[in-house]
């Protein structure tokens, strides 16, 4: 998901508590997606 990457980048060491929370949502999303619901159609148009 380039999106979320770029929309939420590392937080740097004086980022808002606000940043960093969104940050850590955007980190636990990404985890989610890619480690408990991969994509198994491997981009196939059937």
């Amino acid at each position: 998901m380039g999106w979320l990457r770029d929309t939420f980048p590392e937080p740097v060491d004086d980022s808002t508590k606000v940043k960093r929370i969104r940050y850590a949502r955007a980190y636990i999303f990404e985890i989610l997606r890619v480690y408990l619901m991969p994509d198994k159609s491997r981009n196939l148009v059937i």
